[in-house]
């Protein structure tokens, strides 16, 4: 090879090398992102098998506990035995349904979060691929805001919700309680422990919607990120 083909080939090898490495640096970023996105989807999946969970225990405490105030209100035809039962009971019940509310609230907060950050990973794969826009669902600009803004649940898509459910349910439950203390203190007539403890749930289910509600409005990707995948200094860090 003579010198001046030496250098033409020189000059070609130099010119394809930038475009070689961009296109070994795609492939890590692909590579990168979509073991990134398998780890998303699998930490969504446990928020969905967690709240089940959590919503099944829930409910199962509940059911077996009125079966036991029905046993003990047939032993002791709703006597001092049977109300004094159901207010050590039922209290305690509440407080399970109020704990696993607002576990549910946070479990659907951080499937949101990995909603969005596997959203981003989509815009990085038709970056990197602009091909694949026909067969990868991207909604981008003025018509995302007005998509999201379509979609923003309301007052009764909050209630569909397990989360939902589960603080009707519970309000459900703090209703017994305070009509049960009222009849347990011999008010009469029925329909005075009764008014009471609609009131009451009433109030509770305002309470959980409102707490829903804000957790909802407060929620950034950001926050959920700094909770979910903070990474600590590293010791080599430290003793540099």
């Amino acid at each position: 090879m003579s010198a001046n083909d030496h250098g033409v080939a020189t000059r070609v090898v130099e010119r394809d090398a930038p475009a070689a490495a961009g296109g070994a640096d795609a492939g890590h970023a692909a590579t990168f992102a979509s073991t990134e996105h398998f780890n998303l989807q699998t930490a969504r999946a446990l928020t969905v098998s967690e709240s089940n969970g959590r919503a099944s225990i829930y409910l199962a405490a509940l059911s077996s506990n009125l079966i036991a105030l029905a046993f003990i209100g047939q032993m002791s035809r709703l006597g001092a035995a049977f109300y004094a039962f159901a207010l050590i009971l039922l209290p305690v019940l509440g407080f399970v349904g109020l704990v696993t509310f607002v576990r549910l609230v946070q479990s659907s907060i951080e499937d949101i979060a990995y909603a969005h950050r596997i959203a981003l990973l989509r815009d990085l794969y038709l970056r990197l691929s602009p091909e694949l826009e026909p067969y990868v669902l991207a909604v981008r600009g003025s018509r995302a805001l007005a998509l999201g803004e379509s979609l923003a649940p309301g007052a009764w898509q909050l209630t569909l919700t397990t989360a939902g459910m589960v603080a009707v349910v519970n309000s459900v439950v703090v209703a017994a309680v305070a009509g049960l203390a009222l009849a347990a203190a011999g008010v009469d007539p029925l329909g005075l422990p009764l008014g009471f403890a609609a009131v009451v749930g009433a109030g509770a289910l305002a309470l959980h919607q409102r707490h829903h509600r804000r957790a909802r409005d407060a929620y950034t990707p950001e926050g959920v990120d700094r909770a979910a995948i903070f990474i600590p200094p590293s010791p080599q860090a430290d003793t540099a």
